[in-house]
């Protein structure tokens, strides 16, 4: 068994949790070849991707299945309940593209293996975003002028918000009066603060932030490649329960990172079991 996949074998061994289907993926003789669904937006893509890297340079037959992406691309509507996006291909920006991945060829079901979304494949991907060998295929822009003033980007905190079409299908939001919580503990150590949020700030929030920090900068309803610039460049990240939050932690080299504790409502809290399990610390309430 590969070492990724063992150290994420043995968390789950910890954890009390089922692993056949992640030791399942070492390799043996005559195995059987591993498919890698991609989902979602960047967070998720990117999840996939470096899981699918871990795997084919392990030297396993591992294959892309893209066919969410044969579907129109949706941006739900906020608000709208129900209303969930469909997303284009979003790793351009790391110079991937789909032709980047061995597509699923005309196979039978018995015959591979699938990585399917869920708490699995989570872990596997943190373990795989954890390598300096993987987190290769990501590289890093640090050029930052065209989005924030030249005096912030040496250091500021990043607070991601996530709201938009999330609204209509999360269990579980971080409320607004956590993150200016979390702002007003950390304020003394930068004094510039950059937001960024998939949809409109909240007057009331902006207010908040405002009185806090010397310089507030506010990025609503920013791209993806932009907003994952933003959060990657940070040097204090405080993150959304977001895959996208997630994967701009995982990849950031240098910051100081605030995970949330609670990612999930109470029914699917266990799902965020790979994620709790990367702090070493937690933030006293």
């Amino acid at each position: 068994m590969n070492n990724a996949i063992k150290k994420v074998a043995n968390k789950f061994r910890l954890m009390g949790k089922k692993i056949a289907d992640v030791t399942d993926l070492s390799a043996t003789k005559n195995d059987r070849p591993i498919v890698v669904t991609f989902t979602g937006g960047m967070g998720a893509q990117v999840i996939s991707a470096a899981i699918y890297f871990l795997l084919r340079d392990e030297g396993r037959k591992v294959y892309a299945d893209l066919s969410y992406f044969e579907k129109a691309s949706h941006v739900a509507v906020e608000g709208n309940a129900g209303d969930v996006s469909h997303w284009d291909w979003q790793l351009q920006s790391f110079g991937l593209f789909p032709e980047s991945f061995e597509n699923l060829p005309n196979l039978r079901r018995s015959e591979y293996k699938v990585i399917q979304d869920g708490e699995k494949k989570t872990a596997l991907g943190i373990e795989a975003l954890s390598m300096a060998s993987i987190k290769k295929y990501f590289p890093e822009d640090e050029s930052l002028a065209d989005i924030l003033p030249q005096e912030v980007i040496p250091s500021y905190l990043c607070i991601h918000v996530r709201r938009g079409d999330y609204v209509n299908v999360a269990s579980y939001l971080v409320d607004d009066e956590m993150f200016i919580e979390l702002a007003n503990k950390v304020a003394g150590l930068v004094g510039s603060v950059v937001i960024v949020s998939d949809s409109a700030i909240s007057d009331s929030f902006r207010s908040a932030i405002c009185n806090i920090f010397e310089k507030s900068i506010f990025l609503d309803k920013v791209d993806a490649v932009t907003a994952h610039r933003v959060m990657r460049n940070a040097r204090i990240l405080i993150c959304s329960n977001s895959q996208f939050s997630l994967i701009a932690a995982l990849l950031n080299r240098r910051a100081l990172v605030l995970l949330p504790k609670k990612w999930f409502s109470d029914k699917y809290q266990k799902l965020a079991a790979p994620i709790n399990e990367l702090c070493s610390f937690q933030i006293l309430n």
